[in-house]
């Protein structure tokens, strides 16, 4: 998912903020977490009636692991990239932080889509450094991003005068 804020005329700087896409909402995965544990048990419980005296043990382990699971997969989600582009910088902060932001000139940034094993991967290069952005976003929404991303950084290399649509024809 990607969120922009367009820049303001104060701080002029744009905030692109780039999150996974969830497939359920909180609600949503708990009420799936509980129905398939409740399923677990329900098996569990019908093969302890015909005598397999240890599936309610085995259940619970298996509820256990489920729950665990879906949890895991929730906080992965909620991992983000914030890009965000001002005359003197281009910084990217990843959430939750993970060894700080990364700040680049924006002057000397290339923002390219290279093919990847899977997926293209979209890298920010600067000074010999290469940084992948969106990692975790599908192909369409790559491309997106890089197309932002150029409009955005062209538009900040204009000189000046050009910059104001009124006397661009």
């Amino acid at each position: 998912m990607i969120s922009i804020n367009t820049p303001s005329s104060s701080s002029g700087a744009q905030v692109l903020w780039l999150r996974p896409n969830r497939a359920l909402s909180l609600r949503g995965l708990r009420w799936a977490a509980g129905l398939l544990a409740g399923y677990i048990m329900l098996v569990a419980l019908i093969s302890s009636l015909a005598g397999n005296a240890y599936a309610p043990f085995f259940a619970l382990i298996d509820a256990a692991v489920v729950v665990v699971a879906f949890a895991s997969v929730w906080r992965a989600g909620e991992r983000a990239e914030r890009i965000t582009l001002t005359d003197e910088a281009l910084e990217i902060a990843r959430f939750p932080a993970r060894g700080g932001s990364v700040q680049m000139q924006p002057y000397w940034v290339r923002v390219c889509l290279q093919p990847g094993r899977a997926h293209p991967r979209l890298t920010l290069v600067s000074h010999g450094r290469a940084l992948e952005i969106g990692a975790f976003l599908g192909e369409e929404e790559r491309q997106v991003v890089c197309k932002q991303l150029e409009d955005s950084l062209a538009r900040l290399r204009l000189p000046a005068h050009q910059q104001d649509p009124r006397t661009n024809p």
